[in-house]
């Protein structure tokens, strides 16, 4: 056994959650569940759990973006928030695991001590033992996933350029099940008469929610003897990405609100918290802007919208419905926190489109202002012009999807456009 595999072998579990303060398990024994490290969408799922073994291998699951590996794969999503690059811990990335489990250990070295690992060719030959194991099996599929083991005469994977994470459109998709739904679009039902009591009353409360915006944006109710997927009672919604290719779909739960207040009632018990949105396992929310696509420029008033408001940025799929309804060009983060990777497109959206303007219409919440502020900083200091369409002071409580013709109107008759950015 190496040295890795027997630092892994001594760690409790316990010890590295209560590092990162962490709720420890109640037994020492057996699996203990917690919120996805890897993959905040994986939250909105309800097979969003992370699954850990409290063996002495330590073998962790992400039962919905299904990312596995050991203790160490956990310790680098709870430092990164993010997959391991190529899907396992390899170079750099492995290097640090490995060095915050021994910090966590107490076995951090000084220059004054000797060096565990002496010579090149000896952490090489620790790094290929562990590279060269495999993978812990799926507890769904009962199978090793379909990777090329690593050749152990191969470089140092630190020289192996990063993989970049991306979106696949359904209808290309390696996996028979995604492309199986690729046209459940098709399939959504927009017509309020047809649809089952919690959805009709849903889109009755959203009047401007017409039939018409619902198949245009592929929005609708799905059957519930529809695809496995969406089969329970959800409002389905139709994702994108840049190029207008369905990459996913999500379901918003019709009974989250009923569960939501059952959780609180409960005591907010870990690993119980109930999610709004479920989306197609493996797609990264976080890659995409929803109303993102450049098909959308196609449409005359949309230019005269980005020209007019600068591109409008606002947190939900009804917010950006609502905002068309308006005449008004806005994309989604799916979130009140922007992704490095929105953060990007946003920029390079309001330069090439916007004339590098942008307006901000978050939640009037704590929530929403909170994740909000951070964005309008970080699009100043991308010297993009960010203005405050709204807030909590003003608008208390209120979000983009309840407004009407006449407070827009009211909220933008003072609103100058300036001709250049400030910083």
């Amino acid at each position: 056994m190496n040295n890795v595999d027997e630092l892994i072998n001594r760690t409790p579990l316990s010890l590295v959650l209560q590092h990162y303060g962490l709720p420890q398990p109640q037994n020492s024994t057996g699996e203990y569940r917690l919120k996805c490290v890897f993959n905040e969408s994986c939250s909105d799922s309800q097979y969003g759990n992370l699954t850990v073994k409290q063996d002495v291998a330590k073998q962790i699951y992400c039962h919905s973006c299904e990312v596995r590996g050991n203790l160490l794969t956990l310790i680098h999503g709870l430092e990164n928030h993010r997959p391991p690059e190529g899907g396992r811990l390899r170079g750099q990335e492995f290097k640090h695991a490995v060095a915050k489990l021994k910090q966590i250990n107490g076995e951090v070295t000084t220059s004054t001590e000797p060096r565990p690992y002496k010579t090149r060719q000896e952490m090489q030959q620790e790094r290929r033992a562990y590279e060269s194991k495999p993978l812990p099996d799926s507890p769904r599929s009962g199978r090793s996933p379909d990777r090329a083991s690593p050749d152990p005469s191969s470089e140092p994977a630190e020289s192996t350029p990063p993989i970049k994470l991306v979106n696949i459109p359904l209808a290309r998709h390696d996996k028979e099940a995604a492309r199986a739904i690729a046209d459940l679009a098709n399939d959504l039902i927009v017509d309020v008469a047809q649809m089952s009591p919690d959805a009709a009353q849903y889109v009755r409360k959203r009047p401007w929610m017409t039939p018409e915006l619902m198949q245009k944006w592929g929005v609708g109710w799905i059957p519930g003897n529809g695809r496995s997927l969406f089969r329970k009672n959800y409002f389905v919604y139709t994702h994108r990405n840049e190029r207008g290719d369905i990459v996913s779909y999500s379901g918003r739960d019709l009974t989250f609100e009923k569960k939501w207040d059952d959780w609180i009632k409960s005591g907010k018990p870990e690993g119980k918290k109930p999610g709004k949105h479920r989306y197609v396992t493996g797609y990264h929310r976080g890659l995409e802007l929803y109303g993102g696509h450049a098909t959308r420029l196609q449409e005359p008033w949309v230019k005269d919208s980005l020209n007019r408001y600068g591109l409008v940025i606002v947190e939900g799929m009804n917010d950006v419905l609502r905002m068309e309804c308006l005449q008004v060009a806005a994309v989604g983060l799916g979130s009140n926190k922007v992704t490095a990777e929105q953060l990007d497109k946003l920029i390079r959206y309001t330069r090439t489109l916007a004339n590098n303007q942008a307006l901000l219409l978050p939640d009037c919440d704590e929530e929403g202002e909170a994740g909000f502020k951070d964005l309008l900083w970080k699009l100043c200091e991308a010297k993009v012009c960010v203005r405050l369409a709204w807030s909590s002071q003003t608008h208390p409580n209120r979000q983009p999807e309840s407004l009407n013709q006449s407070e827009w109107q009211a909220m933008t008759s003072g609103l100058q456009i300036p001709t250049a950015y400030f910083g």
